[in-house]
């Protein structure tokens, strides 16, 4: 094990704080002590994670019992949580080790943050490497799937990855170190199961080194991969551009259109990542038909991705967003208590599942002074409102008097005019008096019948916030000071 102990070594600086996940069986354990071996010479603080899956039953419970025992017996602090994977693999609608997968690295990133921690140490193994490169080459891939893990990502590092599970076995044996067996990892159910008690033995058979090849070839790809991802990403910040509001990101489509395909591919998943995080379910078919609206460009055409996310062609490039579009015509359905709402005033008042809430307060018209402009505020005459003011989306024949004009004008064309692309219409907030006459176009203009004049004498100030806390039912206390605002 003098590898992970040298990997150790260049992964883990003194004053390091330490999470390593240990699930119980040979591998983790293993780590676990290589760990607490070196902890003293190299002076880092070390702490334990274990999620219980709740998915063997009596055997799970066993695992998170033998985990806490283990830190108990080595000093150290222990963090156990439990999830019940199988009833969140239906929320998250996929299998259930993708689903436990996903839980696992939420729980291990979260438990790292609380506690403070500096990097978080993995048990993979070079069996692992292997395995991993055959389910991607299986599965269809690219170079990051064959690429493999790789050491150091981030705060994650992975000191056994060139440890063979052989050697793990020894470690434990020679000093008599108790661990947990999955009984699960002897059956064919997974994958990669089939793989280690099926393919690589037959593999064998053809090249007794072929576990070493296959993970020499994926650190030759994962050099490669990195090298073009570098060149890709120094690409990305020169034709990527925010959109509004941080609402995403568009790429230029002619400096797009310049490059290989295998930037472009490149650009188009970095582009994802930026807006959604990850690249979850998202497929080589999906960025192909990204690469073909920068080749074939119209504007508004729209494709749909996993994770509520859409590309939309633009005038000069194409716009990678969080799509609400079926959020907004559930909320227009009445589905998400918006048929309309109206305003607390003064208060806070959520505006159905948009995660926007509007807040509401009084000014006096001594106190007023001309506000700069801003998109999330509104001042208006309160005495041409009314007080019963609500909340709606967009209908057909919607017509108001924007500020500055003196006649009225189709919503639609309005819309069009201010480059509002279609599939963001009706995600609009809109505000209107009880009679259903328009006061503001959330983020966008007043209606110029209902702005503040001379003759005002009380004054209506609406802020949105996104996701601001509420305070109980009226929240106007909690309001921000007044600096800049929408006419």
């Amino acid at each position: 094990m003098d590898k992970a102990r040298a990997a150790i070594f260049r992964m883990i600086s003194p004053g390091d704080k330490v999470l390593v996940a240990v699930s119980g069986g040979p591998d983790s354990v293993s780590l676990l002590y290589l760990l607490k071996e070196m902890q003293e010479s190299v002076r880092f603080d070390l702490s334990i994670a274990h999620l219980d899956h709740m998915a063997r039953g009596e055997e799970s419970t066993g695992d998170a019992r033998f985990v806490e025992d283990l830190g108990k017996e080595l000093g150290l602090q222990t963090i156990i949580e439990r999830v019940d994977v199988a009833k969140e693999k239906e929320i998250l609608k996929t299998s259930f080790q993708e689903a436990g997968r996903i839980l696992r690295y939420r729980f291990l990133e979260s438990t790292l943050r609380r506690i403070g921690g500096t990097r978080l140490a993995l048990g993979h193994t070079a069996d692992d490497q292997s395995e991993t490169f055959l389910i991607n080459l299986l599965r269809g891939s690219g170079l990051k799937g064959l690429a493999g893990m790789p050491q150091t990502r981030g705060a994650v590092i992975r000191p056994l990855i060139d440890c063979t599970r052989a050697e793990v076995e020894s470690y434990l044996a020679d000093r008599n170190l108790a661990f947990r067996v999955d009984a699960s990892n002897a059956g064919d159910k997974y994958l990669r199961n089939r793989i280690r008690h099926e393919l690589l033995p037959v593999l064998k058979t053809f090249n007794p080194k072929i576990a070493s090849n296959l993970r020499e070839t994926a650190k030759l790809i994962r050099d490669d991969d990195r090298c073009l991802e570098d060149q890709a990403r120094l690409l990305f910040s020169e034709m990527a551009a925010p959109l509004a509001q941080d609402a995403g990101v568009e790429l230029d489509r002619e400096k797009f259109n310049q490059q290989p395909l295998a930037y472009q591919k490149r650009l188009v998943r970095q582009a994802i990542c930026h807006v959604q995080g990850d690249l979850r379910r998202v497929t080589a078919k999906h960025i192909q038909k990204i690469i073909e609206l920068f080749e074939y460009p119209r504007s508004g055409k729209k494709i749909d991705l996993p994770g509520q996310l859409i590309a939309v062609g633009g005038h000069e490039g194409v716009e990678f967003r969080k799509s609400t579009g079926a959020r907004s015509k559930d909320l227009l359905d009445g589905k998400a208590g918006l048929n309309p709402t109206e305003l607390l005033i003064p208060g806070a008042t959520p505006i159905g599942d948009t995660g926007l809430n509007l807040h509401t307060r009084f000014l006096s018209s001594n106190d007023w002074k001309e506000p700069e402009m801003s998109s999330e505020r509104a001042f208006l005459d309160f005495d041409k409102t009314g007080p019963a003011i609500q909340a709606r989306f967009f209908r057909p024949g919607d017509r108001f008097v924007p500020l500055g004009m003196t006649g009225r004008k189709k919503l639609k064309s309005f819309f069009i005019d201010e480059k509002v692309p279609r599939e963001q219409r009706d995600t609009i907030p809109i505000l209107t008096t009880g009679a259903g006459d328009i006061i503001w176009v959330y983020g966008k203009r007043i209606s110029d019948n209902f702005r503040v004049t001379e003759k005002t004498r009380k004054i209506l100030f609406i802020e949105g916030q996104k996701g601001y806390p509420l305070a109980g039912g009226g929240g106007g206390d909690k309001m921000p000071p007044i600096s800049s605002g929408l006419f």
